[in-house]
């Protein structure tokens, strides 16, 4: 022993002044004989290590710590090779991982770095990242994730070459494919930026592409009233585009746009427009038809129908009914405005004009000031309020004195000195002077204002 002791000393006596002290204990040599082997044991000094070196004592081959650390300094060049290198840390050793070693699972760990945790890169033509759950009765999620952070919670980036999809979901189940419960943001935010594309499509066969439904239990400080607030919105802050468009391209037909009421015994209307800028001189509503032969309008109900026809004309399956009496048209005048009530004459003056009646019993006369007409026959969008219009048939009031004596129901009245009344007619009644048939007596008073049927002749 004492010989082995002093040749191992001068083997290790190198200049590292550290491995100067320490004790060997009595070792047996291995090897592949029947003989009884016995650890070699090397004890180095506190804060040492023991060092192997080539056999020109310059580089080191291994070191291995009195802490138990061990460096080995030349694998940081060597080249990769197939057998893994596994640690036991049960065992507390180190050796070529066996076959069946791997990435050892369930794993878990928690690290504090700004590098990417981590990051797989797939250069092939297979997958990068797989995830599957085997078991039919497993309800966990296949994968998990958490953001603490103000960070996207997940991103996908294709290039811009790419027609695949960003997320592509395979559902053969009856749940949603997608579900999003926000508390605060948007739950889906589509952007896109080519007139050719969409921000959100629905593909279907059978069934609703899209439904959206609104409890209206709170919006806001509104319990329970959610007037303005819309299951579905379209909002278009671009020049003259729709906020919302139904367009059918089946040659068998179909409805662009549907709005039903009374669902599941529900109430309200089908569908509303409402134009809530006072400044804004658009119709709420436009209905338009490239057809010459089609509506522009139909209405549908138990009653009959309404409809108006390509080239603007009504038709009323049930009539007409208005708050008005009487039917009139818009009417140019010459001098004192008429107002309602008054008698007007034809202006020899001034062509197609009117002016107010200015003499009795006038052969002029055309007939009287409408206050409210149930249909005004010649009115459009540009037409400017104040215009008289003139009472062609039906019932209106009109101004009367008792020039002509104390007026009864079926009197005859022509026009009256005074301008823009009328009188009872006298008994002999002078051709295109009567202007209608009193409907209400008029006996107090100089002058009044009585309901007239119009009757002109």
């Amino acid at each position: 022993m004492n010989a082995m002791h002093h040749e191992e000393h001068n083997m290790f006596a190198q200049p590292d002044t550290a491995w100067r002290k320490f004790a060997v204990l009595p070792l047996t040599l291995a090897c592949a004989c029947s003989v009884l082997a016995a650890d070699v044991v090397v004890q180095p000094a506190a804060g040492s290590a023991l060092v192997v070196k080539d056999a020109a004592g310059a580089a080191e081959r291994l070191r291995v710590q009195e802490d138990g650390r061990i460096a080995i300094p030349g694998w940081q060049s060597l080249p990769s090779q197939g057998t893994q290198m596994c640690i036991d840390f049960v065992a507390g050793q180190m050796g070529p991982c066996a076959a069946t070693v791997g990435f050892s699972l369930p794993y878990a760990q928690t690290v504090n770095d700004a590098a990417t945790l981590f990051n797989v890169t797939q250069s092939g033509s297979g997958g990068a990242l797989r995830g599957a759950i085997s078991s039919n009765g497993n309800v966990n999620p296949v994968l998990t994730l958490e953001h603490q952070g103000q960070g996207n919670g997940l991103e996908v980036t294709l290039p811009a070459t790419s027609s695949a999809r960003g997320i592509n979901v395979q559902h053969n189940g009856v749940g949603p494919g997608v579900f999003v419960n926000s508390q605060g943001g948007n739950s889906i935010w589509g952007i896109v930026n080519s007139i050719s594309s969409a921000a959100i499509i629905g593909d279907g066969g059978s069934g609703e592409i899209i439904v959206a439904r609104h409890s209206g239990v709170v919006c806001g400080a509104n319990i329970g009233k959610c007037n303005g607030i819309g299951a579905i919105v379209g909002r278009h802050d671009g020049p003259g585009g729709p906020a919302v468009r139904g367009f059918v391209t089946d040659p068998e037909g179909g409805v662009g746009v549907l709005g039903q009421a009374g669902i599941s015994g529900g109430t309200g209307h089908g569908g509303r427009f409402e134009n809530v800028n006072a400044a804004n001189t658009d119709a709420a509503l436009v209905a338009t038809t490239r057809s010459a032969s089609g509506n522009i309008a139909l209405f549908e109900g138990q009653g009959g129908k309404a409809r108006i026809d390509s080239a603007g004309r009504g038709f009323f399956d049930g009539g007409t009914q208005t708050g008005g009496a009487d039917v009139a048209e818009l009417i140019p005048t010459k001098g004192l405005l008429p107002r309602p009530g008054d008698v007007v004459e034809i202006d020899p003056d001034n062509a197609l004009h009117y002016r107010l009646s200015s003499g009795a019993e006038s052969a002029l006369v055309a007939g009287v000031i409408t206050t409210k007409p149930g249909v005004l026959m010649n009115a459009g969008v540009a037409d400017a309020p104040g215009i008289p219009a003139l009472a062609l048939v039906g019932r209106v009031p009109v101004k009367v004195t008792l020039e002509g004596g104390t007026i009864k129901p079926g009197d005859l009245l022509v026009s009256a000195a005074k301008a823009g009344h009328a009188k009872k007619a006298p008994a002999q009644v002078t051709p295109g002077t009567v202007i209608g048939k009193a409907l209400q007596p008029h006996v107090d008073g100089e002058t009044g204002l009585v309901e007239m049927l119009v009757m002109t002749r």
